[in-house]
């Protein structure tokens, strides 16, 4: 098996424990994170109409208050969103790196 299949089978296969892993360390770790889950939360839990909108994919018509909820609950998930890309690359880039070590292709720097 080539590098390119073997760490495409890797990412597919460890995809899902690493974005669950990232979320979880997030909520620990990272108050913004924990706010902004948080804020969502209680948007959908006040507002239902938005619950259908977003979890359940029922259109429904929504008032002013609730379209401007809605805003809200769509920046605060594209902030979280963010916050587990940037640690999604992290990890990628973590993973990567011991991998090509692991392989032997990378330089010790002492060699240099």
């Amino acid at each position: 098996m080539d590098l390119s299949k073997m760490l495409e089978q890797e990412c597919d296969e460890n995809y899902w424990d690493i974005v669950n892993f990232i979320t979880s360390y997030l909520m620990k770790n990272n108050k913004s994170y924990k706010q902004s889950a948080n804020e969502c939360c209680d948007i959908v839990t006040k507002y239902p109409k938005l619950k259908q909108v977003l979890e359940d994919d029922i259109p429904v018509s929504l008032s002013k208050e609730e379209v401007s909820n809605l805003i809200k609950y769509i920046h605060s998930a594209s902030d979280r969103n963010t916050m587990e890309r940037k640690q999604l690359l992290c990890a990628g880039c973590r993973s990567s790196y011991f991998i090509l070590q692991k392989l032997r292709l990378l330089k010790d720097k002492e060699s240099d």
